[in-house]
């Protein structure tokens, strides 16, 4: 495919982040509803698509919108999680309120143990405070992780129950409306808790991927779909662009060339390696053995690099630009942005590259 000709044309220069707690529409995006079922159990109608699937569609959805393939990757994570691991009782109450002839409702969710629960009958008092919720404007439960008498628990909350925080105010992604949110004493029945260390009710080889396994595929794809769109951006917009100091157009430049060819490269090299080590993971789960710590490292890493890379591409793009980029929605400014934003995620970190050279020595890092 030429580069000059991307899957996917034009601006989509959401406004979502001025309408703070308004319905978001990059997210949940009708364009492309099967990604919203990809991690679902097929208990519920859902595909639970194998890796490299799941790192397609999301790399496509990132490709248009960077934060649309964020929230629609991620709010699938939290709503397949809770499908597949909640007890019967509460897996059959938060399926009975899906609507519009869904099999399931939105989710967001905060994995991290912020919240405190306290004991009490049939379930537990929970109090705390998650941040990074994207898509909770339009979600219709969360995931909230808490620490109980019995060690860590996910609880699965209401959104009414919850009081959300207008918190997003942000350089990059900011269209995921990835608000704080919180809950003060909410009775939370043992029938919505559920303990990640346990084999899950529901689902198959998918939703029996360690954690970070199952979330690789969104980090890569969210990383290189936005780097893609960089390169598509600058290579349109160099036809015949013209600096007031330059003799000859910005696409008829060697040096312009030949970043924009190594950009290429990197990205497909990044790209190369992500889809060999997704592949693996799956062909390890799928033989029934443990996928292995040094695996999931791998993974890691290459999601590490995907991030990376990405950072490299759109500062390329967004420098070779012009005065344009300037203005925060020029897609080649929303790239830059997105690119670096994607990086703060605790996925993604150096020390996944300290580890692989660790193993690579026989032994790990101290």
């Amino acid at each position: 495919m030429s580069i000059r000709s991307p899957e996917w044309s034009g601006s989509r220069a959401c406004r979502c982040s001025s309408a703070r707690h308004d319905r978001c529409e990059c997210s949940m995006s009708s364009e492309s509803p099967n990604l919203l079922t990809l991690k679902l159990p097929k208990e519920l109608g859902g595909l639970e698509a194998d890796l490299r699937t799941q790192f397609l569609a999301t790399e496509a959805a990132s490709r248009k919108d960077g934060s649309a393939g964020w929230n629609e990757t991620f709010t699938t994570t939290s709503a397949a999680i809770a499908a597949a691991r909640l007890p019967e009782e509460g897996f059959a109450e938060v399926a009975a309120s899906a609507t519009g002839g869904a099999a399931w409702p939105p989710f967001t969710g905060t994995f991290p143990l912020s919240g405190r629960a306290a004991p009490a009958p049939d379930g537990v008092v929970l109090t705390g405070r998650w941040g990074f919720a994207s898509g909770i404007v339009d979600a219709a439960w969360v995931v909230a992780g808490c620490t109980t008498e019995s060690g860590p628990r996910w609880a699965v909350i209401p959104i009414e129950q919850v009081t959300v925080h207008d918190t997003w105010q942000v350089s990059g992604l900011e269209e995921t409306l990835s608000h704080d949110y919180s809950v003060d004493n909410v009775f939370v029945p043992h029938s919505r808790l559920f303990d990640l260390s346990q084999p899950p009710p529901r689902g198959g080889i998918l939703h029996r991927l360690p954690m970070y396994a199952l979330i690789s595929p969104d980090h890569c794809g969210v990383s290189l779909g936005i780097a893609r769109r960089a390169l598509d951006e600058i290579a349109i917009a160099a036809a015949g662009k013209n600096r007031l100091t330059s003799a000859a157009p910005l696409d008829e430049r060697p040096a312009f060339q030949r970043d924009l060819g190594q950009a290429d490269t990197q990205l497909r090299a990044a790209r190369a390696l992500v889809l060999e080590v997704l592949d693996e993971i799956w062909e390890a789960g799928a033989g029934g053995g443990p996928v292995s710590d040094e695996l999931v490292q791998r993974a890691r890493a290459a999601a590490t690099h995907a991030a990376d890379t990405a950072v490299e591409v759109a500062s390329m793009a967004y420098r070779r630009g012009g005065g344009t980029v300037l203005y925060q929605d020029h897609p080649l400014n929303r790239c830059f942005r997105d690119a670096h934003a994607a990086t703060q995620h605790v996925h993604v970190t150096d020390e996944m590259y300290e580890l692989v050279g660790a193993n690579l020595l026989g032994g790990q890092p101290d």
